[in-house]
């Protein structure tokens, strides 16, 4: 019976082994009190024969039974030691726990190897087992799981109903330690059971002649899955009956191991249930005894008093295992299982309140909560209805108390938080700091964790969930009371939004999330309204991630449509700070990035509105535009404007701004005009070797006193606006820019013709007009040359319909503008009669749309030009205009080669002459009296007069 020749093939499959030691009386002990399997290759001092003793309390008796049901060459006589095992159990006497314990787990080995083996003969794994069985039974499976059913039984349930036709007393007291025994084991067995309902669950759901021919290639036979699974039942269901705690301790042991192993792209604060841990749920589900409401109130015994099970497990918390079942098997029930348990329910989320959880433990709380809600909308009961309301109230302050755990006291004085600097928890992305499912199983006692860990997770579950809860559980005359609660919460909220640093991002992400949910209900403004247009108003309010924009589009839409005074307000403050006289003690760039500040939030609400929502304001919103174009030498504002007009590009329909569109022509050009004498001023110094007194390296006093520097990145950001506003222009579809179409042609080359070389052949001498895209390109080009180091030439940039093509958000040199103005020569210079798609026809000759020839093609260019709209607008919005160019992110775009060309016209040619000529003598005038910016407005005898005769404007 002594093992001598297995060597390493003994090591026993399944959880952890312990080597027994010498014991007085039977040669074995139980060590530290614990249940330890017997191991097979047990050294031979330990196996004396002890005079006096019964065979069954020799310590040579227990590892003969052992060895023989561990030697897989021999599973033909598992049978017969099975069935020695069964017919003895009430000989045993005192040795009963350490058989019973000892045998049961050498079968669930046994059964896991089997299982393993199956699964890789029918080439379900990969993974080999530690050895393959031979001479298989064809029932040994189903031999095995009557045989623990046995054992189990005898031990947990009254022995007197299976052996009565046998005159044997049992001690209590023994049997009493046997029953202790095999409730410490029971997560052992549950897990061999549970992976034998997932391989039959394998093979019911598989095709029945491809499992066939696989099995066909396995020693070993399942036989009849019915029958395993009315065996594992019956093995279950008394289990579940007598001992419902541990069953369900055990559960969750299972829950635990069968987690996923790679956790997927985007982790969430609750995980998402494994496929194998969904069998769990319907295994429990399959035991009779288990019924929905038994299963609640077992859940509760387990909260309440957790069995003390797997103490091996370092940092496993088998509350939040069991709550992470429950959560799952709440999903999977039905509605009318869920309704007829609600007082059950009820019970079980108070006491979950009152048992001080760990946070993640809260989190599934308030999860099964939503789960109820989603489900059982409206209780019949007004009693319910208001319990239901209590325990909701708790729930959300206990998970608000976790969402502030990362915030501090300014002073003791005072009850200002702010936020802790230390690093924060990410919930979603591919680069976590930590596993969230590693963090949900985490002890809260350990020293090495603190709850501030799951603030991140806290803000994250109340962004996804509190909202529809709170309109779901409280009715429309009851909409009061959740004011004090809302307010409690924006208590923790407001301190994360105030905080734009790196290490608060992932709170910040969570709480805008949050924010802009509660701002779709209506009769929750109260509690955010003062605080959201008090961020909005805050100097760091764009220094954000871009994916928080779309958030606070909603939350700004919901507090200017709410009422009508909050955009009133605003409009206010932005009269009274152009309005504002300047004070001997007044800072002017202070004054100036002020207005530019309420400038860009004014953009901002008309970008998160709906098209033209603002219409009725948009004289205001003119006037308050010229009121700034009117200040001489002042980039910063200036370049906000041209933010302003690709707002009301995309948010004002096109014939509410024909009054606008000389304006904007005015100043672009007059932004053109200055890139080019900056450029050309740059050329003449560096030809002349003179002094630096112009273009980039002036700096002068304007009328007004203000010391200018044309290198300064303000007036960088300037042209690089005022490109963006161009961009935009020549992106968007001809019918949204009707009035465009007649000033495209002084920016960008068109389609050749011979306008030209006939004027010409009429005697007239007139200069032949080169738009200023072509005259830039060119005066960049040779800079360029100059500045190898700064050579931009050689990148390309791409040119898609109905994509920007300007994606830079900060620009250091002019140079970097080259590529674009050499993709805009190229592209728009080509002499074919359409761009280089089917979007549109950019020729004036030819018509407008080649789809005139054939409607289908016109209803196509119709849903081309909507995609392409939308997608403008979450470029602008996410990226380019909305946030990325506030925060002046810098990014870097490929350039691409420039082709020269130039268009001209016969009337086209007299009224570029009126607009250059009048803009021209306003900037050469601009330095001492007027800001060349103004021109448009108060110059009436110029073209501009003309031109808006053809506007009708």
């Amino acid at each position: 019976m002594v093992p001598t020749e297995e060597g390493a093939e003994g090591v026993p499959v399944g959880g952890g082994t312990g080597v027994a030691g010498p014991g007085s009386g039977t040669g074995f002990e139980i060590l530290g009190g614990e249940v330890e399997h017997v191991n097979p290759q047990q050294p031979m001092t330990s196996l004396q024969y002890l005079p006096g003793q019964p065979i069954t309390a020799q310590g040579l008796f227990l590892c003969a039974v052992i060895r023989a049901l561990h030697q897989h060459h021999s599973c033909k006589m598992h049978p017969q030691w099975i069935g020695l095992i069964t017919a003895t159990l009430p000989y045993m006497g005192r040795v009963l726990r350490r058989v019973v314990a000892s045998v049961t787990l050498q079968l669930c080995r046994n059964l896991d190897n089997l299982l393993q083996q199956y699964r890789y003969e029918t080439g379900i794994s990969d993974s080999r087992p530690p050895w393959m069985a031979l001479c298989i039974p064809p029932d040994l499976i189903l031999t095995v799981l009557e045989g623990v059913t046995a054992i189990i039984h005898y031990c947990l349930l009254d022995p007197s109903s299976q052996y009565h036709q046998l005159q044997v007393s049992v001690d209590q007291k023994h049997l009493a330690e046997a029953r202790s025994g095999i409730l410490s084991i029971l997560h052992t067995i549950m897990s061999s059971v549970t992976l034998l309902w997932s391989l039959l669950h394998q093979a019911d759901c598989s095709d029945k002649p491809a499992t066939a021919s696989a099995c066909s290639t396995s020693n070993i036979n399942l036989g009849s899955t019915k029958n395993l699974r009315q065996q594992i039942l019956e093995l279950l269901g008394p289990i579940s009956m007598n001992h419902g705690a541990h069953f369900m301790a055990a559960i969750a042991y299972v829950w635990n191991e069968r987690k996923q192993v790679k956790a997927p792209a985007r982790n969430k604060v609750i995980p998402v249930a494994s496929d194998e841990q969904l069998l769990l749920v319907e295994l429990v589900r399959s035991v009779s005894a288990m019924r929905t409401e038994t299963v609640m109130q077992t859940v509760k015994e387990v909260l309440k008093q957790p069995p003390a099970i797997a103490k091996d497990k370092k940092h496993l918390s088998l509350e939040v295992c069991m709550l992470q079942f429950f959560y799952a098997y709440v999903q999977r029930i039905p509605v009318s299982s869920l309704v007829d348990s609600w007082p059950s329910l009820l019970a079980l989320l108070k006491d979950s309140v009152q048992l001080g959880l760990p946070a993640p433990g809260q989190f599934l709380i308030l999860g099964v909560l939503n789960e109820f809600i989603l489900k059982n909308p409206n209780l019949e009961s007004k009693k319910d209805q208001r319990e239901l309301q209590d325990v909701t109230h708790k729930i959300v302050e206990a998970i608000g108390t976790v969402a502030g755990s990362s915030l501090e006291q300014t002073t003791w004085l005072r009850r200002n938080l702010e936020v802790k600097p230390s690093p924060q928890i990410v919930v979603d992305g591919t680069n976590l700091e930590t596993d969230v499912e590693d963090l949900m199983l985490t002890v809260m006692e350990a020293s090495s964790f603190t709850p501030s860990v799951y603030s991140v997770h806290a803000l994250t579950l109340l962004a996804e969930v509190l909202a529809h809860l709170l309109d779901m559980v409280f009715y429309s005359d009851e909409k009061e009371r959740v004011i004090p609660l809302l307010v409690n919460i924006m208590h923790y909220v407001v301190p994360y939004l105030r905080n734009h640093s790196a290490h608060n991002a992932p709170s910040y992400r969570a709480c805008i999330q949050l924010l802009s949910s509660l701002s779709g209900y209506q009769y929750t403004r109260r509690a955010w309204k003062k605080e959201a247009f008090d961020l909005f108003m805050d100097h760091t309010f764009f220094q954000m991630d871009s994916s928080c924009v779309s958030h606070w589009r909603a939350i700004i839409d919901h507090l200017m449509t709410h009422d009508k005074t909050t955009f009133r307000d605003l409009m206010t403050r932005v009269a009274v700070a152009q309005s504002s006289s300047l004070s001997l003690f007044t800072n002017r760039d202070a004054e100036l990035e002020q207005r530019a500040m309420l400038l860009k939030r004014l953009a901002f609400t008309i970008y998160s509105s709906e098209v033209d929502q603002y219409q009725k304001y948009l004289p205001d919103i003119q006037e308050r535009l010229v009121e700034s174009l009117r200040l001489p030498q002042v980039p910063i504002l200036h370049a906000q404007v041209f933010l302003f007009f690709r707002v009301l590009l995309l948010r004002m329909s096109p014939q509410h701004l024909t009054s606008l569109w000389p304006t904007m022509i005015t100043e672009l050009v007059q932004v053109f005009l200055l890139m080019e004498q900056e450029l050309t001023a740059d050329e003449d110094i560096s030809r002349t070797s003179g002094p630096s007194v112009a273009g980039l390296e002036a700096t002068y006093s304007g009328g007004n006193g203000f010391s200018t520097s044309y290198n300064s990145q303000r007036w960088l950001n300037l042209y690089l606006s005022a490109c963006k506003l161009l961009d935009l222009a020549l992106t968007l579809p001809p019918e949204s820019l009707p009035q465009f179409q007649m000033y495209r042609w002084a920016f960008i080359p068109e389609a050749s013709d011979d306008s030209g070389l006939e004027g010409r052949r009429q005697g007239t001498h007139q200069r032949e007009f080169k738009p200023h895209v072509v005259r830039l390109a060119k005066l960049l080009r040779k800079r360029a040359k100059k500045n190898p180091e700064e050579d931009c030439s050689t990148r390309t940039l791409s040119w898609e319909p109905g994509h920007l093509m300007l994606t830079l958000y900060v620009i250091r040199n002019l140079e970097q503008l080259l590529p674009f103005f050499n993709l805009l020569s190229q592209v728009f210079n080509s002499k074919c009669s359409s761009r280089l798609g089917p979007a549109f026809s950019h020729n004036p000759t030819n018509g407008s749309f080649p789809g005139n020839k054939e409607s289908h093609k016109l209803e196509s260019q119709k849903v081309f030009w909507s995609r392409a709209r939308q997608n403008i607008e979450e470029m602008f919005g996410a990226s380019d205009t909305g946030i990325r160019n506030l925060c002046s992110r810098e990014h870097t775009s490929p350039e691409s080669e420039a082709v020269d060309g130039g268009r001209d016209g016969p009337w086209s040619v007299a009224l570029c002459r009126r607009i250059i000529r009048g803009l021209e003598e306003g900037r050469r005038g601009s330095r001492t009296t007027a800001s060349p910016l103004r021109l448009a407005h108060c110059r009436a005898n110029t073209g501009i007069t003309e031109t808006r005769s053809v506007l009708g404007g």
